[in-house]
């Protein structure tokens, strides 16, 4: 047989369900906003890159290109730590991606605050997405440095290694980094978090009237409408 609930003890349960989950909810979503790598493409077609970013006590990406360079790397944050050799240089600006050159040489490739998402290809999201951070240190003839961040669509690809991530040099200013992986792979459609918390919401209110109403009925007073005179 269940228990019986006092009228005050089910009243503190439905007030806690209408006021409190919504708040926990938002501070959550607020919570996971602050950490945000998501983009949206004008056709709707989204990407989240978030699991990929490195954060405080995981070590930044390191990828090598043919010419034995070093590549230090994060996504959609700067890297944890910056490198000796650029440290040695005073090269401590903030950027997401260093190269350090088989000669200990240091350049920062781009800033995290100048980049721009595109298709890999255009007209095919499943074939990835990319970024690329531009105004990095001065190359060739004044022209800034860039780097570009391509995430192909691997649903079977585990990063770790260092062989892992591809280094090509477009030109002598653009580095191109190739990462694989499934986060690369258009984010299925879904509701967004403010439709799943307005949807949470409306729920606890009808939880909370159905309850109330229940309740009154079975008491036999009337009104029905739980808390009439507050509404």
């Amino acid at each position: 047989m269940l228990p019986v609930l006092s009228y005050t003890s089910l009243h503190s349960m439905l007030l806690a369900l209408l006021f409190v989950f919504p708040f926990a909810f938002a501070n959550r979503f607020q919570e996971a906003f602050v950490m945000n790598c998501v983009h949206t493409f004008s056709d709707g077609t989204t990407y989240d890159l978030t699991p990929l970013t490195r954060t405080a006590g995981r070590p930044d990406y390191v990828g090598r290109d043919k010419e034995d360079d070093l590549y230090y790397m994060n996504v959609c944050a700067n890297v944890q730590e910056v490198p000796q050799e650029c440290k040695m240089y005073r090269k401590e600006v903030k950027a997401p991606v260093y190269q350090v050159r088989n000669d200990t040489y240091c350049h920062w490739l781009g800033l995290e605050a100048n980049h721009e998402w595109d298709y890999i290809e255009r007209g095919s999201p499943y074939v990835g997405v990319q970024i690329t951070y531009s105004d990095g240190e001065l190359c060739e003839e004044g022209v800034r440095r860039q780097v570009r961040l391509q995430f192909y669509c691997d649903h079977m690809s585990r990063l770790g290694s260092i062989a892992d991530y591809y280094v090509t040099q477009e030109d002598p200013c653009v580095s191109v980094v190739t990462f694989p992986t499934p986060f690369g792979c258009p984010r299925p459609a879904h509701l967004s978090r403010g439709w799943v918390f307005v949807g949470g919401f409306a729920a606890a209110v009808a939880a909370y009237l159905g309850l109330g109403v229940a309740y009154n009925v079975r008491r036999g007073a009337g009104p029905v409408l739980p808390h009439r005179d507050f509404w």
